[in-house]
This record gives structure tokens, sequence and C-alpha cells, in this order.
């Protein structure tokens, strides 16, 4: 009778039903996402991903396996139709944003999200060397646009089927598979930093805050006062460590969920990475905060940790 309660509470956790809207929400929002960040690099496009850009196309290519998508396929591919590289490129470029709009608006939503990932992926490895954190996640929240049923939910898809009836619910699968993803990520966030002193000293928000390549407000003062920095450091440690245990907990969960955003906040605004603080709040809304911007206030259901 006890196992059978085990496999009740673990099918329950993980296929109850829970909120379709969240999922249109994830779809127009990382579409949007992406739409917004690549549009920023149109200047530079060249720079970074041509083969003549900053880095060298030869150089990059060391890096990647044979089978890792990249621009000289394209570019390679339509030489014999008289197109050359710049002209490939930014053909792909404008296909990649009119892919971004069709996705957003759910029409073709899963060719969509797959077209949308793979010429991520090409950009992406043609210009490694310039690419971080934001860039790996913006991976696999397209990965995640292509395994979940995103056009199920106030989408053109929905709309234009022939019974168009909006199911409303889908099994949580999804979004737990983004929660247990989000509570590794901050685990093997935090713990490496806790096994150095750095973190507990204060050390690492003095260096955080003094990078020149990041450098975005006069931060000297942190000197008169380092108490904060040590104070600062704990807290990251206690923000990413706690997170993947209070955030299943529905008395913790929103504390761990609005400090988690704060954090991705200061680091937007002091080291001047919005989009990867913009993305990492679009991620930890989807995976755990949906019901309070519904302004529910409660869980889809009742958690299997209370």
């Amino acid at each position: 009778m006890r196992i059978k309660n085990i496999f009740q509470q673990v099918d329950q956790f993980f296929f109850a039903p829970s909120s379709g809207k969240v999922l249109a929400f994830f779809r127009i929002a990382i579409a949007t996402f992406c739409l917004v960040k690549f549009w920023s690099i149109y200047k530079d496009l060249l720079n970074i991903f041509g083969s003549q850009g900053f880095v060298k196309g030869d150089v990059t290519a060391i890096l990647l396996a044979d089978y890792m998508p990249r621009l000289t396929w394209l570019s390679e591919a339509v030489t014999t139709w008289g197109v050359n590289e710049v002209e490939a490129i930014y053909a792909l470029f404008f296909f990649f944003i009119l892919v971004l709009i069709l996705l957003g608006i759910g029409f073709q939503t899963r060719l969509m999200s797959i077209l949308a990932l793979f010429v991520h992926l090409m950009f992406f490895n043609s210009g490694k060397m310039f690419m971080y954190g934001m860039d790996y996640f913006s991976t696999s929240a397209l990965f995640y646009a292509v395994i979940m049923p995103l056009g199920k939910f106030y989408s053109l898809d929905n709309y234009l089927r022939s019974r168009a009836q909006n199911p409303g619910t889908v099994p949580i699968f999804f979004m737990r598979v983004l929660q247990l993803h989000l509570c590794l990520v901050y685990f093997f966030g935090g713990f490496p930093k806790s096994l150095g002193l750095h973190w507990w000293n204060g050390e690492a928000i003095w260096r955080a805050v003094s990078i020149p390549g990041f450098y975005q407000l006069d931060m000297n003062w942190l000197a008169s006062v380092p108490w904060l920095s040590v104070v600062l450091g704990w807290s990251v440690l206690v923000v990413e460590l706690g997170y993947p245990i209070f955030i299943w907990f529905r008395k913790t969960r929103p504390v761990f969920l609005l400090l988690v955003c704060c954090m991705h906040l200061g680091i937007g605004v002091v080291m001047g990475l919005h989009y990867f603080a913009a993305l990492m709040i679009l991620l930890n809304v989807t995976a755990f905060g949906w019901p309070y911007v519904e302004k529910k206030g409660i869980w889809w259901h009742q958690p299997v940790l209370v």
C-alpha cells in the first residue's frame, strides 16, 4: 500500500494537470527575447560571425565537431548559386527573425521551434568565442520550445484548427523538467562557490563589480563598507544553495523566487549583463512564478513537498 502511494505521488508530481497559459507565456517571451537580443547585434553581425571577423572562421572551426551546425554549411552550399558569404549571413539573419516572429504568434509552432533552435545553433557555434552563459541558456530555452506543446495555447495554430478548442491544461511534466533543470543550475552554481574563500570573505563580490569589461556603476564605495561585500557574498550562497530546496515549499517559494530574481536583476544593473538577467528571470517566472503572475497566489496543485 505504501509503495502504491509512492507511485501515486510520483505520478501526481510529474503528470498532474497544470495551467496551459504558462506555455503561451513561455513561447511569446522566449521568442521576443531572442528577437530583441539577436537584433541588438545586427551591426556587428559580420564581425562576430563572418569568416573574416574578429576571430577568423578557421580558428572557430577548430573548436567544433564535424556534426555541429555552423554558418559555413550555408555559405558553402549557396556559392554555386552565386551567393557570397555576406549575403548568406544576412539572409539567414532575417530568416531567423521571421522564424522567431512566427514562433511568437504560434504559427506552425513545432516546425518554427525546430528551425529556431537549428538556426540559433548555426550562429552560436560560428561565434562560439563570443558566447557566454546567456547564449547557452538561450539554447536550452529553445530546446524546451521544441519539446513542449507550445502551439496548443493562445496560438495561431490553435485558432486555425478545425475544432479550435483550447484544452486549458497540460501535464505538468514539461514544467517539472524545467524546474529540476533550474534547481541543478543553481545548486552546481552555488556549491563550487562555497568551497573557496572568495564568496565567504566578499572578495568575489568586489571582483565582480570591478571587472573592466563589466564596469557599469562606480562601486568603489564598497571599499569603505567591507562587511557589505561579505553579506552579499553570503547572500548569493544562501540563494543558490537554498533555491533547490526551498523553492519546492509553498511558504518559502515566493521568497526564494523573489530573491533569485533580485539577484539576477542586480547582476543586470551592476555588471551590465541585461540579457542574461532578463532570460534567467524569464525562466524562473515560467518555472515557478506563473501562479503569482496570474495573481492567484496559489500553486497549480498540491505539490509533493508542502
